[in-house]
């Protein structure tokens, strides 16, 4: 009897062993094919990522395109299967405090990942660190702060305003001038995209005989871009400069009247809007630079799964390109 015994013993222990063996197998095998397809964490659930996206306004049309893009790969994503939301939080118009506010909801109400556009390079610092420290991971796009983040997608704004000088440069020669004060038109002080743009934009200038004028800030605002703008053509500049859209969309409309009234004004600026289109379409703006912000919103989500699907992005910096839009292409930049 303790035979037969020992003999069913060893034969249920091998039973159980083959057994264990085919079950290592088999996860050892899906380990090695190819990782999480559809946002599966490996463990049957579906990757979870929250995201919230903030800009420095919800008025302008280069932060309305970025946020569609971004929502679009999301999009993409939840339809792969994967658990992805995003909210956009961003002021009416520009402001470092409500910025602030804002990284500071998205640092209490459970997001994951940050993808943000600041109004300042330092003034929402403190709070960027704090939802560092929280385990949020910071994805930069159009404008960074100095504190680094997991990546930036965003223009190469001083290579961008060094083109929109060197553009205005051809259309001051076309005239046959100079020399002469040339307007400058921003968005804020501190908006380190415009201070980028602004400095490359006068770099191009280097050794001749233009004259920069002082930067005049219009908060963005298209309404007091123009009145910006129609003081400096009072004060006698040849030509003007706006530094994003709202600012080149007043300068334009403000050189659209003057010249309709018997000036000459140049006029060159930046973003691609349905009212700048226009403006060049009439003559009255001869150039702006078309950044790309659906590149930098849906680079910017792919950036956040890669980030929470445990890959290390070091920091990386893309640029996201610009294009001179004038009378000769402006027609292959309509939405």
């Amino acid at each position: 009897m303790k035979r037969i015994f020992a003999l069913a013993l060893a034969l249920i222990m091998a039973l159980a062993l083959v057994a264990c063996g085919g079950n290592t197998t088999t996860n050892n095998g899906g380990a090695s094919n190819g990782g999480n397809a559809g946002g599966d964490t490996g463990d049957g659930e579906a990757l979870s990522c929250h995201i919230s996206l903030i800009t420095m306004d919800q008025m302008d049309v280069h932060w309305v395109k970025l946020q569609a893009a971004a929502q679009a790969t999301v999009d993409e994503y939840v339809a792969q299967g994967y658990d992805v939301t995003m909210d956009w939080l961003a002021p009416e118009k520009k402001d470092n405090a409500q910025q602030i506010q804002m990284i500071e909801t998205a640092t209490n109400n459970g997001s994951d990942v940050i993808i943000i556009a600041v109004n300042d390079s330092t003034a929402c610092n403190d709070a960027i660190q704090a939802a560092i420290d929280a385990g949020i991971k910071i994805v930069y796009v159009d404008s960074p702060s100095t504190i680094e983040g997991s990546a930036t997608f965003a223009t190469d704004n001083f290579a961008a305003g060094k083109q929109a000088g060197e553009q205005m440069k051809v259309y001051l020669d076309e005239k046959g001038l100079t020399e002469g004060t040339i307007g400058i038109v921003s968005a804020q002080a501190g908006v380190q995209s415009c201070i980028d743009r602004v400095d490359g934009f006068i770099s191009a200038f280097e050794g001749t005989g233009f004259t920069m004028g002082e930067v005049q800030y219009s908060d963005g605002d298209a309404v007091k871009a123009q009145e910006i703008t129609n003081a400096l053509i009072q004060d006698g500049v040849i030509a003007v400069y706006g530094a994003n859209d709202g600012a080149t969309n007043g300068a334009g409309n403000a050189v659209k009247e003057a010249n309709a009234n018997g000036a000459d004004i140049i006029c060159v600026g930046f973003d691609n809007s349905a009212s700048n289109r226009a403006l060049v379409n009439d003559g009255s703006l001869l150039a702006f630079m078309a950044q790309n912000p659906d590149v930098m919103g849906s680079e910017a989500v792919k950036a956040a799964i890669a980030l929470m699907e445990g890959e290390d992005l070091g920091g990386k910096v893309v640029d996201t390109g610009v294009t001179t839009v004038t009378i000769d292409n402006v027609a292959e930049f309509e939405d």
